[in-house]
Order: C-alpha cells, then structure tokens, then sequence
C-alpha cells in the first residue's frame, strides 16, 4: 500500500515542480502538496496548473507581510487539511512561519514522522544580535529532537542542522537541483548563434559577464558593477549583462552611469534563461550572502564557469577554485576584479573553466534529489528495500550523510 505524503511548502517555483511531479508518479507514495502562498511578491515566474495533487491554503496575512519572519503566512486551515488528507509522514519546507509552526505542532501531537527542509546555513549568523542567535538555538535546539529527518541541500546546510543539535544518522542529502539536461542542451542550441545574439543586442566586448538574479542589497551587484569598474582602467574587452529585476534597479543604473559596458536586460523568464547563459562567458553571483543560489546549477549546466564570493551556499559543494571558477570574498570589488581578470585570461582558459563547471554539477541532479527524499522517508517508516522506480537506486552511504559525506 502506498504511503501518505504531505509536502508543506511556501511557493510553486519552477526548481521544485520536476521533483513534485516526479514524488507524484512514484510508485510508493500518494502525495499532496500543501501551499501557504500562491506567490511571491517581486517573482514574476509564469508557471501553469500543477502537475501533481497540490491545495491552496488560504493565507490571512496581508501581502505586504509576505516573506517576513512568522507572519508572513498564517493558515490557520493547514490543520484540517492535513486531518483530511491523514498523511503517514510530513514533509515541512522552513519552520519560521506561523503556519509551518502550526505544522509542526500537528504532527508533533499526531506523533508521525516529521522531515524537514530548508536551505539554511550558518553564514549569515555572525553579526545577528546575542539575544536573536539565543533564542534561535533555543528553538532548534527544541526542533531538532522532534524531527525524524532532515533533507540536506548540500554541505553547509548539514552543517547547519548539526550545529543547532541534529545528529548526522538523521541527515540525507537530497541534493539541490536544476533540470541540467534542458538547460545543457538549450544553452548549445543557442551558442551555435551566440555572436549574432549578441550583435542584436549590442553586446560589443569579446568578454561577457553575465548576472541573473533579484536586484536586491544583499546580492551586491554593486560590488560587481564597482569591480567592473575598477578593471576598466585596464581592459576595455569585458562587458556585464545583468538579468532580473528589483528595488535595486534605479540605483544600480545610476551606479553604472558611463559605463557602456554594463547592460541591463530586465527580468527574463525561466524559459528564456539559457539564451543568457548561451551567450556569455562567466557567470557571477556576488552575494554578501545565499543559503544556496541554484542560479549556480544552472549556470554550471549551461557549460559556465562561475565566480562566487564565499558567502554562497553552493560555493562550498560546486566549485573548485581555478578548475571550474573563482572564490573570492564578499563586499571586495578588487578582489572580484582580480578574478574577474584571471576567468577571462583566453577563450580557451574559459573553455576548459565551462567544461569543468558542466563537469561538476551532473551529480547534482533530480535522481539525487529523489533518492534522498527516499531514503529518509525509507527510514521514517523502517522499510529495508528500496522501490522499483531508478530514479531512487542510490544508497545514503553514496550521498553521504552529514558534514563528512560529501
């Protein structure tokens, strides 16, 4: 008999639909996706009707609150839900809502398995007041003891969760992906035409950067747009496309202010991304700090070398310094012009960065995310075999588990 699966989740995105309607097709678990929110404020993705079984939960917070901490949804109906839907296990993406709060407490009360998923890391702790890091470490102290297992993004969100007391027999990775076969081959559809690409846009440099993301502070674009500045008074070969939209955009014009060199594409949908990646030469993701950044994934699926500062999530598991990209510090325009300079050294040496990027991110794919969710889920309800479906077919020894696995 098919066990009962209930996902808890903020957002439809277009990262988790391929893993949700994969879990759908499963021959061993009935699921019901549960969303708090039908959207978030400031994403524009265009994304039809769910391919999977997946309910609306009425959320009273007003959208001006969307997104902050614990009254950013309030479902008070998740309760009935979940009753109706009698789930044998619960899957909670985040625990800082009053909703997924509420959640928890249910399942708790229930007594059924409770699986957690975030993509926490401790990388933006330093700084946050004493007394916020206290009472955080009181709650995750309290949560990690009720939580059956905890699905792992990658390295530092293990680390996460083993800081704040879960043990690493109850961490799986599942790991964070992106549909790397769509963007690898809609990426070399578009490069066999990337020159009159970017002849039609104007995108003159031999060099392109290339920036997708929110314009937001804590993405530092700034830092990038001063790091290109900076390398100016020696190169006059690399230009900087910036892709997205945000708070951020007036300013960062204004930033860029006699430097023709920086383009400024607009918010671009997720079908149209490769076209980008087609076409330029670095991805750079400049962040003061990201729980994880699957903009990454996709770059690195789209045969990109990658420059980070160390503060990214991803950095830790994705990429290694001078084989497939840079790490460099955040907040450091000449740092990141130093790297900058050495990425785009020839076509060749960025050829070889880009093969070794593609290299690296083909492990973390939907196959591995899947048999993470599987095995923790294995484990929830004592099962010792693993289902018919290969998708599944990786054991926890070849994911690894906690911060010594992988």
């Amino acid at each position: 008999m098919k066990k009962r699966v209930a996902i808890l989740v903020g957002v439809p995105t277009p990262y988790r639909e391929p893993l949700f309607e994969r879990l759908a097709r499963s021959a061993e678990y009935d699921i019901q996706v549960l969303y708090y929110r039908d959207h978030q404020p400031g994403q524009q993705w265009r994304l039809g009707a769910p391919r999977y079984p997946a309910r609306y939960l009425k959320n009273f917070a007003p959208e001006r609150w969307h997104g902050r901490l614990l009254v950013g949804a309030i479902n008070p109906g998740v309760w009935q839900e979940l009753r109706a839907f009698r789930p044998d296990a619960v899957v909670i993406y985040g625990y800082n809502t009053a909703t997924t709060l509420l959640a928890i407490l249910w399942v708790i009360r229930h007594r059924i398995p409770m699986l957690m998923r975030t993509d926490s890391n401790v990388l933006a702790d330093p700084g946050k007041a004493p007394l916020t890091l206290a009472l955080k470490r009181l709650l995750l102290s309290w949560l990690t003891r009720r939580v059956s297992a905890f699905l792992s993004i990658g390295t530092m969100n293990s680390q996460y969760w083993q800081f704040y007391g879960a043990t690493p027999e109850k961490i799986f990775l599942a790991r964070y992906a992106v549909d790397n076969e769509r963007f690898q081959i809609q990426a070399d559809h578009y490069r066999v035409s990337r020159q009159t690409i970017r002849d039609e846009n104007g995108w003159r440099q031999r060099y392109l950067l290339l920036y997708v993301g929110r314009l937001v502070g804590f993405k530092r674009v700034d830092v990038l747009i001063e790091a290109l500045r900076r390398l100016s008074t020696k190169r006059s070969d690399i230009g900087l496309v910036i892709v997205g939209n945000g708070p951020e955009r007036e300013r960062l014009g204004r930033l860029a202010q006699g430097m023709p060199y920086v383009y400024f594409a607009g918010f671009q949908d997720q079908s149209d991304l490769p076209k980008y990646y087609a076409v330029a030469d670095v991805f750079v993701l400049p962040s003061k700090w990201e729980p994880w950044g699957l903009v990454v994934n996709e770059a690195m699926a789209s045969g990109l070398p990658v420059i980070a500062t160390r503060k990214v999530g991803s950095a830790r598991d994705l990429i290694v310094e001078g084989e497939n990209g840079y790490l460099v510090p955040e907040n450091d325009p000449v740092a990141l012009a130093s790297a900058i300079d050495r990425a785009c050294e020839s076509e060749q040496h960025l050829l070889l960065l880009g093969e070794k990027a593609r290299g690296t991110v083909q492990s973390w794919n939907y196959d591995s995310t899947l048999a993470g969710f599987h095995n923790a889920l294995s484990m929830c309800f004592g099962a010792k075999d693993s289902p018919g479906d290969d998708s599944f077919h990786q054991s926890r020894s070849e994911l690894g588990a906690g911060s010594d696995g992988f």
